[in-house]
């Protein structure tokens, strides 16, 4: 299991396709509920296939985001992984942008700025 302040990731027991198997997943670090970021904690209800549960609006999620309340359609967002661009500038490798202001930063720059290419 790992929290960081934007994603969230784990392995746990995913029972809504009918049975039980093993499986890891990883997410944003957000309550669609709340809609704050960083509320998510692995499992403290104890529950034996495990949850993702928000301190805010105390929403369980399985291992595979979706809702456990009834028939609900909300999800957690997953993290989809990338590869790395093979030409990046060496003022951009290292260059992290928060989530806040990555909006912000894509509308004032170019997509060439961002990723230096």
């Amino acid at each position: 299991m790992k929290i960081t302040p934007t994603t969230v990731t784990a392995t746990g027991y995913n029972s809504a396709s009918g049975g039980y198997f093993w499986t890891t997943g990883t997410f944003e670090n957000y309550d669609p509920f709340s809609h704050e970021w960083g509320v998510l904690e692995w499992n403290p209800k104890g529950t034996p296939e495990g949850e993702w549960t928000s301190k805010v609006s105390d929403a369980d999620f399985s291992i595979d985001g979706q809702c456990k309340s009834g028939h609900s359609n909300v999800h957690l967002v997953p993290v989809q992984k990338s590869s790395s661009p093979t030409n990046i500038s060496s003022t951009t490798k290292n260059q992290t942008i928060p989530k806040e202001n990555l909006i912000s930063e894509m509308v004032n720059k170019s997509f060439s700025d961002i990723f230096g290419l």
